[in-house]
């Protein structure tokens, strides 16, 4: 196999195929995430018009016992009903309560539960109706006559309540649900009040039926609303139950749910297949374009990683490689006494050279510095030039501060000789400040900070000199701790 057909054998095992991979994953997930996304949506939808059915029911058994009111609490209508005025009651009472309320049904009683008036849709029935939905509405009569809403009757009556109390819930009448509410008649303005629990009863019934359907339908954008007592659904229609207080089901409302993400997608289809035909298009040139370039890109990956990881005026690593061997040492770093310092180093007099020899000069300092300081190293130390004239030593191995400290003297010695620049001779120093690991730092961050907290000592201290962290425990005799005895030796004399 020649090389050329071996390294496209290699390029297909090694990128085609895991994209092509990728590539099938990705459509898969981005499927299934589209599908789930449509079934969410359209949960939610579905959710929604659910709690807008829950509240529109809901508000209209409130209005219900509201709208009664009006009528119940009245004066005449309790002469009407003594006197059986039942023109008077289909005037006043029937066709106001069909007409501004939307009560399909309603039935009067007296007080001994027999039917005076009833209407119907509108228009006056026979009173004796009132036999064929009797058994239905018995239970909530009964519930008025508890005695807590006997008391509720007395209290109004005595103008402490507010409004009478009203029984209500849903029913099922003659085999369709409806809202069924039942008040006492009284007073308005007489106080020649019937003995509590004697009082005429309105029987007021809203049907959910058709025309209830239909305006939900309109109002709430259900579609195809219908109320039933089937339990049963066709194709993808919702169903809500409509329950008593009981908790029985009693019926349900269907409706075909709104369904936008299902449209959303459906609208969307053919721009989304042609979209994916386009982009497979483009990803085949890309591959070809891409086979191409490997060979480019592998030549140049090992140029770019090695630029990433050093300095271009001096060769040496930069922060970036400093990371990496900092946390690669840190990883492998045993417990106990010192095991590795990092030196931070900020040449002395490096502007003045600067701005007397020029830039180009300067650039040729910081290489000789790099050259000499390289030279004084052990191959598992690591030396970066942050940026500027500030460089960095990570000092692997110590056993003691001593074995730091040793090594910023002998990098301190080796920059003291002049450095020839240009045909000018230059002289400048160096300030370092020194942190070790584990003893005054466990982690990269306090290592870099007390390093730079060393190194601002060490330059306000004069300068040419070298300085621990102030937690470091220094020999006795080093020369920064001399330093210290002889300044608390002047403190100490200033004090006395």
């Amino acid at each position: 196999m020649s090389q050329s057909n071996t390294s496209n054998w290699q390029f297909s095992r090694k990128v085609m195929v895991p994209i092509v991979i990728a590539i099938l994953v990705t459509i898969g997930t981005v499927a299934g995430f589209v599908t789930w996304s449509i079934g969410r949506t359209d949960e939610h939808a579905l959710a929604r018009q659910t709690t807008l059915l829950q509240q529109a029911l809901a508000d209209k058994v409130a209005a219900i016992p509201v709208g009664q009111m009006d009528l119940a609490v009245w004066d005449e209508a309790l002469t009407a009903i003594e006197d059986r005025d039942l023109q008077w009651l289909n005037e006043n009472i029937g066709g106001s309560a069909f007409d501004s309320y939307g009560q399909g049904r309603v039935y009067l009683l007296d007080a001994n539960g027999k039917p005076i008036y009833a209407m119907r849709d509108g228009g006056q029935v026979p009173a004796k109706a009132f036999e064929t939905v009797r058994e239905a509405i018995t239970p909530l009569i009964e519930e008025l006559h508890s005695l807590d809403n006997l008391a509720a009757i007395d209290a109004y009556n005595n103008f402490i309540g507010d409004a009478p109390p009203a029984t209500t819930d849903m029913v099922l009448l003659e085999d369709r649900p409806a809202i069924v509410s039942v008040m006492p008649m009284l007073h308005n303005v007489s106080t020649d009040f019937a003995p509590v629990g004697e009082e005429p009863v309105y029987v007021a019934v809203l049907m959910l039926d058709g025309g209830m359907a239909g305006a939900l339908q309109n109002q709430f954008l259900f579609e195809k609303a219908r109320f039933d007592t089937n339990p049963d659904i066709a194709g993808s229609e919702a169903r809500f139950p409509i329950s008593n207080k009981g908790g029985e089901t009693i019926a349900w409302f269907k409706w075909q749910p709104d369904r936008p993400g299902a449209r959303i997608l459906n609208d969307t289809l053919p721009a989304l297949l042609g979209a994916l035909f386009v982009a497979g298009a483009i990803i085949v040139v890309l591959m070809r374009n891409l086979q191409r370039a490997s060979s480019q890109l592998q030549a140049e990956r090992a140029d770019a990683q090695h630029r990433a990881m050093h300095d271009p005026l001096t060769g040496l690593g930069n922060r970036a490689l400093f990371r990496d061997r900092l946390d690669s040492a840190l990883r492998t770093l045993p417990r106990g006494e010192p095991r590795l310092a990092l030196l931070a180093l900020d040449l002395d007099r490096f502007k003045q050279v600067n701005d007397t020899l020029g830039h180009e000069a300067g650039d040729e300092l910081l290489r000789q510095v790099a050259a000499r300081i390289t030279s004084i190293l052990r191959p598992s130390d690591t030396l970066v030039r942050l940026g500027g004239d500030e460089f960095a030593v990570l000092q692997t191995g110590i056993a003691t501060h001593g074995d730091a400290a040793g090594l910023a003297q002998r990098i301190i010695d080796s920059l003291q000789a002049p450095f020839h620049l240009a045909g000018k001779v230059a002289e400048i120093g160096v300030s370092i400040g020194i942190a070790t690991v584990p003893d005054l730092a466990q982690t990269d961050g306090e290592l870099v900070t007390r390093a730079d907290d060393a190194l601002y000592h060490a330059k306000s201290g004069g300068r040419n000199r070298y300085c621990f962290h102030a937690n470091a425990e220094l020999l006795a005799g080093h020369p920064t701790q001399l330093e210290q005895q002889v300044r608390q030796a002047f403190a100490e004399r200033g004090a006395a």
